[in-house]
């Protein structure tokens, strides 16, 4: 079962209400209006107070965990994610905008691209936002749509983060998809995951942890520490077989030894030495 979305655009912070003057054709909607010569056209230029605060604390935390669960798996696909970096599109008007979304998925690039600008990519494969306390009903009720109608195929939203700042007791994930060009939300599977074959693995909210299953080999994907512990039980349990088999082994040479012991003994006693 899905949900189609209405379309609904987002708000832009400085875009200017009317057209853009017909003199300044490619003034990017970012330039403050009191600016009207020499304006910069870096996009990261002019940046408000709200695109400046840094993706600390929880929120920031989450998305260094998933880019770390997920790093090595989207690698080998030749895939990567952009953290927290500018996309750039033409609003209705035509006047380039920006946006950053938590996460952008895209082909493999080194040096990545500094901002994804529409203009010359092809639309992100998948957008992903981990909600945050100031972010959580553009990113549940209008992103979807938003990102949707630029072009981007499918929209993940981990909400994860309550109004507080604190991380909920059950993590919600929803999913949006382009379905036969209208903005439908998936319905999830049995066990509350979605597939996402953009990137090959599945999706799972487990009370307050995000885990994520390679579709090929079908194994969870670990972080460091959580690799580090596995490989550590993994060293353990070798050793204990290792030791186990030693063991073995002695015990072997030794009940060998007290049989020819006895057999020597045995013979002694007939007479046969």
């Amino acid at each position: 079962m899905t949900k189609t979305l209405a379309a609904k655009e987002m708000p832009h912070s400085g875009v200017p209400s009317g057209p853009p003057p017909s003199h300044f054709p490619d003034r990017p909607g970012w330039v403050p209006a009191e600016i009207t010569a020499n304006w910069d056209p870096n996009p990261y230029a002019y940046q408000t107070e709200e695109e400046l605060m840094p993706a600390g604390g929880l929120h920031g935390q989450l998305l260094a965990y998933i880019v770390e669960l997920l790093r090595y798996v989207l690698a080998r696909r030749g895939l990567m994610f952009l953290i927290d970096t500018f996309l750039l599109y033409r609003d209705e008007r035509g006047v380039k905008q920006r946006i950053a979304p938590d996460l952008l998925l895209m082909p493999a690039r080194f040096p990545p691209p500094s901002a994804y600008d529409l203009d010359e990519e092809p639309p992100p494969l998948l957008l992903v936002e981990v909600t945050s306390p100031k972010s959580r009903l553009a990113d549940l009720e209008h992103k979807a749509t938003f990102y949707l109608n630029l072009g981007v195929p499918a929209y993940l939203a981990i909400d994860a983060v309550n109004s507080t700042g604190r991380l909920r007791r059950r993590i919600e994930l929803h999913l949006w998809r382009r379905v036969d060009d209208e903005m439908q939300e998936m319905t999830p599977d049995e066990d509350d995951g979605f597939t996402l074959p953009e990137m090959g693995v599945r999706v799972l909210a487990d009370g307050q942890r995000i885990r994520f299953v390679d579709l090929t080999t079908g194994d969870e994907l670990l972080d460091s520490g959580e690799l580090v512990a596995a490989l550590e039980a993994e060293r353990q349990q070798k050793l204990a077989e290792q030791q186990a088999r030693l063991a073995e082994r002695d015990a072997r040479l030794r009940a060998e030894a007290e049989l020819a012991r006895l057999q020597a003994e045995l013979r002694k006693l007939r007479g046969e030495e």
